[in-house]
């Protein structure tokens, strides 16, 4: 097992390269491998890229590969690399990753999926034994094992299936071509093929389901999992074994009764694209589950406040009723053009707040006064923020940025008066925020922690 951090050069000739990986060919097969793997990311999460070529690993080095902004675990070959989130690093001039264990960034991962909106995953209601879990794989079978149990047991999955027979007591619609040409001049004008519509247990869905955890039998190495996979396929016992693929998984419709099976069905359709071409699990020894690190910071904030800030203040997440210019052609308005996207909006009492998240590194505060009174928040991130500012004339902005693992809470305070007039008519405050984002030992406290900071700048 490698660990490395995002945004990482791995050198060939390193000890950090999985070594199995050395290989061209295998090199390439595991570019191949991560692009299937990209065509079919929008199933588990929304990262807004719109790019065809995968961007999990750049492999554009003579020497090695580096790792983009996606965090997560890459098996390929019997080789597992476990990219950690930059805020795992103790400092920025860390980028030893060696000591990390991929259970260090479980239980922070599965809060952050668990908040993050553009994730298709499912609420955990119990996270202390997937947290357990000695790899990203194995946390994941035991996530689908405990949604697929949770949901069977509230509610199976029934569907009407259309049904073809031939019999002499015809129910629902003949196929009289068939007759005319075949049973007809053959003698056997008193039989008929026909279709009728049953309400079946063994249907797509229910396939997809026991075709997986036939294959997670083979897969899981918890003891615990596989007596939950034997207790799920006794009661698949009615539903036929079939050999399905990620594509089957397309052609299931969910209709608003059965929306709780959406979720078993996404999380199907990544197992089955991690099966090998063959019929069986476990052949190509290949998983991958990467997520976007910006997307899940964003997305665990938006989601942290839509839950703690209920009923306290209105929250909008991605709001884009705004836009930038007019398009005007000949002196006539065509239409607006360059929307406007806060990440989060917030409506209190009449006043409006505005909140963004940045995914980087920042500076201690303390070295505002030591750097010439600056701070290293780019022009850009300004620009955008008094943009929103003077569209929306915020009461308030601010600007959150992730502390690193084991990094201490900022004492000072921070903010910046955006000015956007000549004499200091219009200038909207912009706090800067540094918050905890790694979860390690007390949750409540973090999430309060968390809560206090943000809560500061709504006040």
């Amino acid at each position: 097992m490698y660990n490395c951090f995002e945004h990482k050069i791995l050198r060939k000739n390193s000890n950090e390269f999985p070594a199995k990986w050395k290989n061209e060919k295998t090199l390439k097969n595991l570019e191949l491998f991560l692009q299937s793997c990209w065509n079919q990311r929008s199933a588990f999460y929304d990262d807004g890229s719109y790019k065809g070529v995968q961007q999990f690993i750049d492999f554009d080095y003579r020497d090695g590969i580096k790792t983009q902004n996606y965090i997560g675990t890459i098996t390929f070959e019997g080789e597992q690399l476990n990219i950690f989130p930059k805020v795992f690093k103790l400092d920025e001039s860390d980028y030893d990753a060696s000591g990390l264990e991929t259970k260090d960034m479980m239980k922070s991962l599965l809060i952050w999926i668990e908040y993050c909106e553009k994730s298709m995953f499912p609420f955990i209601s119990n996270k202390s034994n997937l947290v357990e879990s000695n790899s990203l794989k194995e946390l994941l079978i035991t996530l689908y094992i405990k949604y697929v149990k949770e949901t069977i047991e509230r509610q199976l999955y029934f569907q009407y299936e259309d049904i073809t027979e031939v019999g002499t007591s015809i129910k629902g619609k003949i196929n009289f071509n068939d007759y005319i040409i075949n049973k007809f001049p053959l003698g056997d004008k008193h039989k008929f093929e026909y279709t009728y519509s049953s309400f079946e247990f063994d249907n797509k869905l229910n396939r997809i389901i026991k075709c997986v955890c036939n294959g997670l039998k083979k897969e899981t190495d918890s003891v615990l999992n596989k007596k939950a996979l034997r207790d799920i396929l006794t009661r698949f016992n009615e539903v036929t074994n079939e050999n399905c693929t990620p594509y089957d998984c397309d052609q299931v419709h969910l209709d608003s009764l059965h929306q709780n099976y959406s979720t078993i069905l996404s999380m199907s359709k990544m197992f089955l694209l991690n099966k090998s071409s063959n019929d069986e699990f476990g052949l190509s020894n290949s998983f991958c589950f990467l997520f976007p690190a910006e997307m899940l910071f964003e997305g665990f904030v938006a989601g942290f406040m839509k839950k703690e800030f209920t009923g306290y203040a209105n929250i909008r997440t991605q709001a884009n009723d705004t836009h930038l210019a007019e398009l005007v052609y000949n002196d006539e308005n065509v239409g607006s053009i360059s929307n406007l996207r806060e990440d989060i909006l917030i409506e209190k009492n009449g006043d409006i707040f505005i909140f963004d998240t940045k995914y980087k590194e920042l500076d201690r505060f303390e070295k505002v006064k030591q750097d010439k009174n600056k701070l290293d928040v780019s022009d850009a991130d300004l620009k955008q923020m008094a943009v929103y500012a003077a569209k929306r004339n915020a009461k308030r902005l601010c600007l959150i940025y992730p502390l690193h693992r084991e990094e201490e809470l900022e004492i000072d305070k921070v903010h910046l008066d955006i000015d956007i007039s000549d004499d200091g008519s219009r200038i909207f405050p912009c706090d800067i925020k540094k918050i905890p984002f790694i979860y390690e030992e007390d949750t409540a406290k973090t999430e309060a922690t968390i809560k206090q900071l943000l809560l500061d700048s709504i006040c």
